[in-house]
């Protein structure tokens, strides 16, 4: 069983690199080296955390954070099969603050709509399950993880109260950040919200889209995030505070 987890795992994550996240892999491939920190948050079943462990190498560090406790085992299991050290699965959750968040998920099981947002209009109802939040500022500082040289962030809408737990770090480090946000996610409707406050930090944004990068200066809700089924939907952005990053 173990074995045909590992399998699943990796073809998984050679289709996220091959075709579902083509873009927001190549970044991590191009821009970690070996020795680097890097933080997956909202890992779900590792599709990036293992690319990440690929160039991070042995002296490098990975922590993953998955609120899902069905997935988080499973990834754990996946990682100590594959000897990897120097990485590290919790389970629990990111936000702006420590203490205990509502976990919403849609339908019975595991699923990548689970979000600490609340989602009203899910039918079936979805499963609500208290978890453990910290800040990634906290984090980082009860674990001495140093430079933090990378954060992906999917959580379904969540990802402005993580940002803001990572206030010092993102304003002193600023480390490159992937992340996915959409309007019908966000509880403000917005997402200029998240990106002003990024902007405040120094940090410059791109939009991920289907024929290359353009400046999230250029970015429209009402054209780009119409339809999510539609293959020019937007919803993954890159923002760092060297240009280089994102014409390279």
């Amino acid at each position: 069983m173990q074995r045909m987890e590992l399998i699943r795992w990796i073809f998984r994550a050679w289709r996220y690199r091959l075709r579902l996240e083509k873009q927001e892999i190549r970044i991590v491939l191009d821009h970690l080296m070996p020795g680097d920190t890097v933080i997956d948050v909202g890992a779900h079943k590792g599709g990036f955390t293992y690319w990440m462990l690929k160039q991070v190498g042995n002296d490098g560090h990975v922590v993953a954070f998955e609120p899902q406790a069905v997935l988080a085992e499973r990834l754990r299991r996946l990682l100590e099969a594959r000897g990897c050290p120097n990485a590290v699965v919790e389970n629990q959750g990111l936000s702006s603050s420590t203490g205990v968040l509502t976990l919403n998920i849609p339908g019975p099981g595991t699923s990548p709509g689970a979000s600490f947002e609340p989602h009203d209009d899910i039918d079936p109802p979805a499963l609500s399950i208290p978890i453990p939040v910290t800040t990634l500022d906290q984090y980082s500082w009860e674990h001495n993880l140093g430079r933090i040289h990378m954060i992906k962030c999917d959580v379904e809408g969540h990802e402005l109260e993580v940002f803001r737990g990572a206030e010092q770090l993102l304003a002193s480090q600023h480390p490159l950040l992937i992340f996915e946000c959409e309007v019908r996610h966000r509880r403000s409707g917005r997402v200029d919200d998240v990106f002003e406050f990024l902007h405040a930090l120094g940090y410059r944004g791109w939009c991920l889209g289907p024929d290359g990068r353009f400046e999230v200066t250029e970015f429209d809700p009402r054209r780009h995030q119409v339809d999510p089924d539609m293959p020019d939907y937007i919803n993954n952005f890159l923002f760092t505070v060297d240009s280089e990053h994102a014409t390279s």
